[in-house]
């Protein structure tokens, strides 16, 4: 049977920025490979508009879009607070899921939305689609190979200046960058600090946002052996820096989310310099030319804007193109949900120290 005569049958509950905008205009990337069946938002001028434009059910409530015999796949693009309880109620109804982030609140919502899925034995899909980011991965590949030596710092930032007044402004709703936009560059300083479980130091702030959840997050992981790294997520930024910083022994690494520029030293040419108490020449400091190299890279298609604006196209449609292979094909999940906890433990840890909940 081809893919268009077994397509995947997706309801979508919540049809605001990432349940329209993101997860609808990807599946209409697939190529008929998922199909949207029905919709669900609280909102019924966007439920019944999206019904009309995709030709799909405009369902009455959750419980109607997983009674829905015909939905396989279900999408939870709801606001933060509610993703838990959304995805835990759709996996005991038989539904393989898409959770938006963040990927539950705490570990021990990570915990029940695990136990649901294997109870179940459906697929359970954390929506982390930024860890197919170009710059990325190509940022993971550079500090794997070692050319800059042992990883000292890492500086991830999302920076911007602006104010918002929606509900993800609110504590009430779970809003604020931690939970808003947060999980996604710690999820890259997951990946590239190599520890399960780093000692977090965390600062939060309002500062522009008209609700009380913070708009302004500095994190810093660390740990015996490994890269301190930091994360700032602020919309309060009116020169931002570069997205990405890396230091280490043998050099550097800096850039943006469309260009890379690294450069490295071969210390194995160059000469020993072992300790010495006798006084440098002319009272000067130590000084030696050093023989650079340096490489860079270039994003070949459309830059993703930052944050606060709509993410790049291509990691949804890789994320999508992985999730119709593994429950069509028995391919291997390319994002397991529990390699997702240690960062949900992240969150937790950054609460408690940011002393702002």
């Amino acid at each position: 049977m081809s893919k268009e005569n077994n397509p995947i049958r997706v309801g979508i509950i919540g049809l605001g920025r990432s349940g329209w905008g993101i997860h609808v205009d990807t599946i209409g990337k697939q190529g008929g490979r998922f199909v949207v069946s029905a919709v669900y938002d609280p909102d019924t001028d966007r439920r019944d508009q999206a019904a009309k434009d995709l030709g799909c059910r405009a369902a009455r409530s959750v419980d109607d879009v997983l009674a829905d015999p015909q939905v396989e796949l279900v999408v939870v693009a709801s606001p933060n607070a509610y993703h838990t309880p959304m995805t835990v109620q759709a996996l005991e109804a038989g539904k393989h899921v898409i959770c938006e982030k963040p990927f539950g609140l705490t570990t021990a919502d990570v915990d029940l939305m695990l136990e649901a899925a294997k109870k179940s034995g459906t697929l359970l899909q954390p929506f982390q689609q930024r860890r197919f980011e170009p710059d990325f991965q190509k940022v993971k590949e550079i500090v794997e190979s070692g050319v800059l030596g042992e990883i000292q710092l890492i500086r991830i930032c999302w920076h911007n200046f602006k104010r918002r007044w929606d509900w993800q402004t609110m504590k009430s709703m779970s809003g604020g960058s931690l939970n808003n936009n947060g999980p996604h560059p710690i999820d890259h300083a997951m990946e590239l600090f190599g520890g399960d479980d780093p000692e977090v130091w965390c600062e939060m702030r309002r500062c522009l946002c008209s609700g009380d959840a913070e708009d302004y997050l500095k994190l810093i992981l660390s740990g015996a052996g490994r890269p301190t790294v930091e994360v700032e997520l602020m919309d309060c930024v009116a020169y931002g820096q570069e997205r990405w910083f890396v230091a280490g022994k043998s050099g550097g690494l800096r850039g943006t989310a469309g260009r890379l520029d690294w450069k490295w030293v071969d210390w194995s040419t160059m000469p020993d310099r072992p300790v010495t108490d006798v006084p440098t020449p002319d009272r000067s400091y130590n000084s030696e030319p050093l023989d650079w190299k340096s490489d860079s890279w270039e994003l070949g298609g459309t830059a993703d804007a930052g944050a606060g604006a709509a993410p790049a196209p291509k990691p949804a449609i890789t994320m999508y193109d992985n999730l119709y292979a593994v429950i069509r094909e028995g391919a291997e999940q390319a994002i397991k949900p529990e390699s997702i906890r240690s960062r949900v433990r992240v969150l937790e840890k950054a609460r408690a120290a940011g002393g702002f909940y």
